[in-house]
């Protein structure tokens, strides 16, 4: 049996081990996928111990460690380079190989937004660098990063990128593509902020999946189209999966049935 898991802080309401055991099932693949919940950065060393060992074959990784396992993989896929964070590590013949399948995530699920003119992406975590690569890579359109920790808006500032503080913001940005990547405890006056932003929203995402409709995505107007991360995190998981076992499984999964699964649990 192949063993994997996802690493994390407080991930223990994760939908991960439930698509991934899906998955397996549906493909007869002999797999079983835990949770490692880890309080610290000094405890990733133990779960690369795992992966050396051979007692995990594969881990996913999410807030807030998707900086800091890079420079304890052996080799990066040429994309986490350029991206800057990962979230997918597989033992290949006791080498482990870093990946990131959030871009992939993303851009699958932001597929039928069309025309949007300017991107606001709220949040600083280690989502936010796939999306700017997905961003850079196939579209002009300025990107506004707001987010309260300067260092990482800094970080983030390049030609066509700016940032910007949310306690101190006053823009109009024109028929715009809002992401909320700021995890769904931290309260916000959502309506105020988004006022700030924009007067033109065309589309609105929330990278929170726990809620078809969150908080965030309820201060929209009917005519804004609305979604929430769930598409992001089923295809991140099936992109990990075809990466883990080195072939295309994840076009055999029927997707609409993977989401009523989950959203039926």
């Amino acid at each position: 049996m192949k063993r994997f898991a996802l690493i994390g802080k407080d991930v223990g309401h994760s939908f991960s081990p439930a698509i991934h055991t899906y998955c397996y099932r549906r493909l007869s693949v002999n797999a079983n996928y835990g949770i490692i919940d880890i309080s610290s950065k000094s405890k990733i060393l133990d779960v690369i111990k795992l992966l050396k060992e051979g007692r995990l074959d594969g881990i996913n990784i999410t807030t807030p460690y998707k900086y800091d396992f890079i420079k304890h993989v052996d080799q990066l896929n040429p994309r986490v380079e350029s991206i800057g964070a990962i979230n997918c590590i597989h033992n290949n013949s006791g080498k482990l190989i870093g990946n990131n399948t959030d871009w992939f995530g993303f851009a699958k699920s932001i597929k039928n937004f069309k025309d949007y003119q300017s991107v606001a992406i709220l949040g600083t975590g280690g989502t936010v660098p796939a999306m700017i690569y997905y961003f850079e890579s196939r579209s002009s359109c300025p990107i506004h990063i707001i987010g309260r920790n300067q260092a990482r808006l800094e970080g983030f500032k390049k030609t066509n990128i700016s940032s910007h503080n949310i306690d101190d913001l006053n823009l109009d940005l024109k028929k715009c593509l809002i992401i909320n990547a700021i995890p769904s405890y931290v309260k916000i006056n959502w309506t105020n902020l988004i006022s700030k932003l924009t007067s033109t929203p065309l589309y609105a995402m929330d990278l929170n999946y726990h809620l078809k409709v969150t908080e965030f995505l309820n201060s929209f107007d009917s005519d804004v189209k609305i979604k929430n991360g769930l598409d992001m995190l089923i295809y991140q998981a099936l992109m990990s999966l075809d990466i883990w076992y080195e072939k295309d499984l994840s076009n055999s999964i029927n997707i609409q049935d993977l989401k009523k699964y989950i959203e039926d649990k």
